[in-house]
């Protein structure tokens, strides 16, 4: 193997987990934003006890 190609494998790996770490934040996001409409549409109250 050349050094091109040896320096070239971390940083692929790197990217390819940078991409997973991005869609399992964004999963998350979304997944609270659409509990907080569902609960907000059933009129529960998210911000009961903090004022």
């Amino acid at each position: 193997m050349s050094m091109i190609s040896l320096a070239a494998m971390p940083s692929a790996v790197e990217t390819r987990f940078a991409d997973t770490a991005l869609k399992t934040i964004l999963l998350f996001c979304c997944v609270g934003l659409v509990v907080s409409f569902g609960l907000m549409s059933r009129g529960i109250d998210l911000s009961a006890g903090l004022m």
